[in-house]
């Protein structure tokens, strides 16, 4: 069965932008929702979308519909880590930031996506998840609470979709992005380390995995959190 479109949010940049150019690269019709406006082009159709706001997401995926009325893919990529600090330090408005794009994004983007999949019987929903989701990371609670929530919720999402043909999987990708990079140097300087930290492997590295969590060869995958190897620092 021919897979229909894939759509991405959060492809301003980073894993989000890879995995559109990618899978457009491979003939995938690709819509991919970015933070700020960036012409389409090389196959992928790129549409601004604010996550943290209902009505540009409901516009997003109008605009989605109009492509592909149901899509085979939900890749869900948004996030921000710019809560860095201790415990003590961050504040519920930070707080509240990082849900808002990480976790909530998310809840309201099934909300277009999974019915459209229900009713063609089939389709796979990718959200990004990490490490930190379950492994502590100092200084970087407020994102890991709401990577944490994230796989959690695609864990449960999975089960309520048994038997429809839609699966829900998460993947802890590890990889030197804007995002990453940007944490990296936030905790650097918090803790007065003198040297930046190491690169990070490549964002084509964790693109196959991607790939096949969204093709019909992992129709037999649902409810899985897969991480790629964490840096050993």
């Amino acid at each position: 069965m021919e897979e229909s479109a894939v759509v991405i949010i959060g492809a301003s940049s980073g894993f989000g932008a890879a995995l559109a150019e990618d899978l457009a690269a491979a003939g995938r019709t690709v819509v991919a929702g970015a933070r700020s406006a960036r012409e389409s082009g090389g196959g992928v159709l790129y549409r601004q979308v604010d996550v943290a706001d209902e009505q540009s997401v409901a516009d997003f995926f109008g605009y989605a519909a109009s492509v592909s009325p149901a899509p085979y893919g939900l890749v869900y990529s948004a996030g921000d880590a710019s809560a860095v600090g201790y415990g003590w330090e961050v504040g519920p408005d930070e707080l509240a930031r990082v849900f808002d794009a990480t976790f909530f994004g998310f809840v309201r983007c099934l909300r277009y996506a999974v019915p459209a999949m229900r009713a063609a019987g089939r389709g796979s929903v990718l959200a990004l998840g990490s490490h930190s989701a379950r492994f502590p990371v100092e200084m970087l609670g407020a994102y890991a609470s709401a990577k944490a929530a994230l796989e959690h919720y695609v864990r449960t999402l999975a089960k309520e979709l048994t038997g429809t043909g839609v699966r829900a999987n998460a993947l802890g990708i590890v990889a030197e992005t804007a995002l990453s990079r940007d944490f990296l140097d936030r905790k650097a300087s918090a803790l007065g380390r003198p040297e930046p930290y190491p690169a990070l492997p490549q964002v084509r590295d964790n693109l196959p995995l991607a790939r096949f969590l969204l093709s019909e060869e992992s129709r037999h995958v649902s409810g899985q959190v897969v991480d790629a190897f964490p840096p050993a620092w």
